[in-house]
């Protein structure tokens, strides 16, 4: 009975250990030899935090939710908004103690995560498989979600999750959050959502600076082209970004209306999870493809990058909304990426590998 979320803030003191299940062996020499018994990076945690000062209408949202979960018996899900941490499928550890002084309430919670699971990611392993830093990292995982007595509070940029150098104010609506009691979440988008950052993508120098772009989709069939993620400007060869053509196709957008006849792939089976990557090198025009870290084709496309925002969900000026015109079922974006080089086909299996497992990816060799 996991599809209720944890529902209060005003969250003090808040600690999370995690735990693994490790035998070690000693040996008559004085060594010892450790074992695994769950698999390698798997944890379960233990969450303890303080409410603090709650009114009498909090500590009874409290209660109530306390006593619906049977006490000990039901699993919910709890954001880890502190930690950037996401979901965690928790059980209460210990009844909740009813303390007051008579107005507030200061109350102690005690959670136990029901099972092991991998850990998120870190930024060094990202940096790791692909050989270099993530200038950006936006991951839906990491995004701040709170359910206050049921009101949903949320900030009011996109998080991002390498250096926290290029947050993107939502510029239309807010963040819409997909998976929010699920393990795993996704920026949803329909037609209205899009975020655009303040600065500049620095990390981007140039106008055909080495670049990557990777990110994890699932698209229902559009009527409208509509663009992922872009850098840059809305004009003819002055962006770089990923794109879903009228036409259902997915391949890079440089700002218009290129044309692409081997760097494109076809969303189908549509509503499909995929990680869709775009390759440019320095000094180079030629962008090349890669779908579940499968190079698909390359292309030549003049490009001249001016330096610009980045947007998520549309271009840069707000039009090619993701899911503009069609009403589709499904227009999701996770783990959008940008990397200052080239990467390589084994980096992108690398990245792919890390991030892919959180929706379904098979892993690739």
């Amino acid at each position: 009975m996991s599809a209720v979320i944890y529902p209060l803030g005003i969250i003090s003191r808040h600690k999370v250990t995690p735990m693994n299940n490790v035998v070690a062996d000693a040996f008559e020499d004085g060594t010892t030899s450790t074992r695994n018994l769950w698999a390698a990076n798997n944890f379960k945690r233990q969450i303890t935090f303080q409410h603090d000062t709650l009114t009498l209408a909090e500590w009874r949202y409290l209660r109530s939710f306390f006593a619906q979960r049977s006490g000990v018996y039901d699993s919910f899900w709890y954001r880890d908004n502190v930690n950037r941490k996401g979901n965690i499928n928790v059980r209460f550890a210990a009844a909740v103690e009813d303390q007051n002084d008579g107005v507030l309430f200061t109350i102690p919670v005690k959670l136990a995560e029901i099972a092991p699971i991998r850990a998120l990611p870190e930024f060094d392993e990202a940096t790791t498989a692909a050989g270099t830093a993530p200038a950006l990292w936006y991951d839906a995982n990491r995004e701040f979600y709170l359910s206050h007595i049921g009101t949903i509070r949320t900030e009011a940029s996109v998080y991002d999750a390498a250096f926290q150098t290029f947050p993107a104010p939502w510029q239309a609506w807010s963040l819409n959050l997909g998976g929010t009691t699920a393990q795993y979440q996704t920026y949803h988008f329909s037609g209205v959502e899009w975020a655009k950052t303040a600065a500049n993508i620095t990390a981007l120098v140039g106008t055909q600076p080495a670049a990557t772009i990777f990110l994890i989709a699932k698209h229902s069939a559009p009527a409208a082209k509509q663009v992922l993620f872009a850098i840059g400007a809305t004009s003819a060869t002055n962006a770089l970004g990923i794109q879903l053509d009228a036409s259902g196709n997915y391949s890079p957008w440089l700002g218009a209306s290129e044309t692409w006849t081997a760097a494109k792939s076809a969303n189908s089976p549509v509503d499909t999870y995929r990680s869709l990557a775009v390759t440019w090198a320095a000094s180079s025009n030629n962008a090349t493809l890669y779908i579940n870290a499968a190079s698909i084709g390359t292309d030549s496309n003049t490009r001249s990058l001016t330096a610009g925002p980045a947007s998520l969900g549309a271009s840069p000026t707000g039009t090619l909304l993701c899911n503009a015109a069609a009403g589709m079922a499904n227009c999701k974006v996770a783990h959008v990426l940008v990397f200052p080089a080239a990467l390589t086909l084994a980096q992108i299996k690398a990245v792919h590998n890390l991030l892919g497992y959180q929706y379904g990816l098979s892993i690739v060799s």
